[in-house]
Order: C-alpha cells, then structure tokens, then sequence
C-alpha cells in the first residue's frame, strides 16, 4: 500500500495562523476575489450554516476554515489563476491552488482517555480508516458550461511516500500557448530527500540535494505555469485521488499515531476548463478532516465545511500587439570643418608677378573658338598694310 505522511515540522505550529501563500506564476493573472471569483455561503457538515465556519478573501487570497469546541480546526487558503495564452481549444483554462491544514486541540474530555485530541490514525487504537485531509470539488456538467481536467490536476493519481524526516515539495501545473507542440502538463516533484525514502513503494537514495520525481505528466512551459513549494514532515500516509469531469477528489490517510497531536498539510492543484468567456460554477467545495478526541473513544469526530456556488470569470484581458519597428533613416552627421573653406581662402601676397594676367597687345592674335560665334575684329593699321599689299599684287 502507497503511503504518505505530510505533517509540519513545527511542533507549535498548530497554535500558528495558517501563513499566507507562497505561489508563484507565470503566464497567467491571478484573479480577484469577490469579482472574478464570488461565493455563495459556507456551510458545515450537516448542509446547516454555522458561525464557527469562515469565508473572505483577502485581496485575491480565498481563508475558509472551521472549528469545534475540542479546538480542533481545519483550514485552507485557496487561489485561483487564468492562464493568458493556452492552446486553442475554444476554452479558457484555469486552476486553483488549494492549500489545507487539519489541527487537533487539546480541549478533548479528560473522560475519553486524554486531555489533548489527535488526528485520526489507523492504528490498534483508532479502528477503520477516515481521512485526516479531505478536499472534494462537485460541478454540473448538465449545463455544458465547464469540466475539471482530471489529467492535469496534481496529483493525479494514488501515490505513497514512506520517510523519516524533513522533504520539500514543488507542485506544478501549466498550459503554453498553441504554437508550442504539447505545451501542457503537471509535475509534483520532492527534494531534500531523507535516507530511507520509498516513493510509490521504490526506494530512493536519499540526500540534502536529492531529488526524484512524484508524479509528472506531459510538458511544462517555463512560460506559462504556476507552480508552489513547501516543506513537510514525513510519516506513513496513503493518498487516494479521484478524478471525473463534474468530480475531483482527494483524501489523506494516516496509518501511523506517532506524530497524530501534529498538524497536516497538504496542496493541491485543481485546473478547470470552460467554453470561452463562459463562467465555470462549482455547485460545491467540501473540506473535511477527522479526530480522534480520546484514546479510550473509538468514534472518529470529523470536522469540515463547503463552499456552496463558487464561480468563476476570465477577468478583461487583451493580447498586446507586437508593434513593428520602423526603421529610422538618421543622415550621416556632418561635422564643421575646423579649417576654412577653399573658396573663402583669399589670394596670397606672395603670387608671383610673372603668373599674373597680361592685356591684350595689338600684336597679339586673338584665340577662335569653334564654339565661338561672334565677328573678329582687327586694328585700322593691320587692315591699310592688307590693302597695300593686294594693290601690290594686282599691279605685278
């Protein structure tokens, strides 16, 4: 038989408040209580309201919880995510992170064996097996409006771990956009384990910085996922999970009594799916847990509440447009020349004489162009000499 223990280590911690989350996520909007997720009211048990039991959010931190007059108490703090890209299935997806605490008193009758309750153990002085942690969420899948992914969910199936010791736990569950092939899955994963550890009844070498695989199904994106760590306690536990598509479910056994005056912790990660920009409605969200209130009484006093019609929206959410860059055109800086301009150099002092322009003489013949168009003209004197010379001729 798989078995699990998961107490704090802390021996005061049951006198402590249940701590606020540590979840971190990526890829995905944390939605907003009393908006984006509303309740209706808690209840106990017996379907009946109770003053004992709580519900409020805290910013988008969901406190339920319920207690007796033995002091015993059980706790959760509840968190839920929409993921911003997922693969396209026409759905919007989410998960809850479920994290849930069982506390015994020590207001127990000092008749019924003992002043101090415990958890339910089966052992030789507790007959019969009733979970120490329970946690159920119920939907109607009649109105086609949403389904719980079962698959996905963490843990998603029986598991077992048998240690001595002190281990962390990483729980994990994400779903990428559709352009990554297969980009969703679910991990629970455990480091730090102590020597001597079975996991799902396979030993495993234990370590400081040992760590081993749980339960892990499909691809996780780096991208998109939320996902938690916590550290636990470690005794013989059996965990049984069931998973439909209007049903999911986890119970928490405990088999051994030596650390039965401690608390139990567990998480738990619940995804959801429903049809785009449709609400999803959880009709119920049970919690329960189980007491023994004294060593010689062989009734097991259980404690527990429901969340009735929880439901839940996408909050408003748009894709941000890649913007093109447009490619500037920057013209070539010209930077001032420190020296002056050839055009603006005046003419130097030092020119020779013999380079200057000399006028034109009257012996001098003028250059034609073969371009040039206009008349040549000549002095009076060369043009008497021209005469005389032609009289000349015509006389000879």
């Amino acid at each position: 038989m798989l078995s699990l223990l998961l107490l704090l280590g802390c021996p005061v911690a049951m006198a402590d408040p249940l701590s606020d989350p540590e979840t971190s996520y990526y890829g995905a909007s944390i939605l907003e209580g009393d908006s984006e997720v509303v309740f209706g009211e808690v209840l106990n048990l017996d379907q009946e309201p109770d003053p004992d039991t709580y519900a409020f959010f805290e910013g988008s931190t969901l406190y339920v919880g319920n207690s007796d007059d033995y002091g015993n108490s059980i706790d959760g703090i509840i968190e839920f995510f929409w993921f911003q890209s997922s693969i396209d299935r026409g759905t919007d997806f989410y998960v809850a992170v479920v994290k849930v605490r069982a506390t015994p008193g020590n207001d127990c009758p000092w008749y019924l064996g003992g002043f101090d309750c415990e958890l339910w153990a089966d052992d030789w002085q507790d007959w019969g097996e009733y979970p120490v942690v329970s946690v159920e969420a119920i939907t109607d899948v009649s109105r086609e409006q949403g389904a719980f992914r079962w698959d996905w969910a963490v843990p998603f199936e029986n598991y077992g771990i048998d240690a001595y010791g002190q281990m962390s736990f990483s729980n994990q569950y994400g779903i990428g956009s559709s352009s990554q092939s297969g980009a969703e899955g679910s991990a629970m994963s455990a480091v730090n384990i102590p020597d001597g550890t079975n996991i799902n009844g396979v030993p495993v070498q234990g370590g400081a910085n040992v760590s081993a695989d749980v339960q892990v199904k499909g691809y996780l994106s780096s991208e998109y996922k939320v996902q938690t760590q916590y550290d636990i306690t470690l005794y013989e536990w059996n965990v049984y999970v069931n998973g439909r598509a209007d049903l999911m479910a986890w119970d928490v056994f405990l088999n051994l009594g030596a650390r039965s005056d401690q608390s139990a912790y567990h998480e738990f990660f619940l995804p959801l799916q429903v049809e785009f920009g449709q609400p999803f409605t959880m009709d119920e969200f049970n919690f329960l847990s189980t007491f023994d209130t004294g060593n010689i009484n062989p009734f097991a006093h259980q404690l527990g509440f429901s969340v009735q019609d929880l439901t839940i929206t996408a909050p408003f959410w748009e894709e941000p447009q890649e913007e093109e860059e447009e490619e500037e055109i920057t013209e070539p800086s010209v930077e001032p020349s420190t020296e002056p301009s050839a055009e603006l150099e005046e003419p130097s002092e030092d020119l020779d004489q013999n380079e200057e322009e000399e006028p034109l003489s009257l012996d001098s013949q003028p250059v034609k162009s073969g371009c040039n168009a206009s008349p040549v003209l000549y002095d009076p004197f060369s043009i008497i000499t021209i005469m005389f010379l032609a009289l000349f001729r015509k006389k000879n």
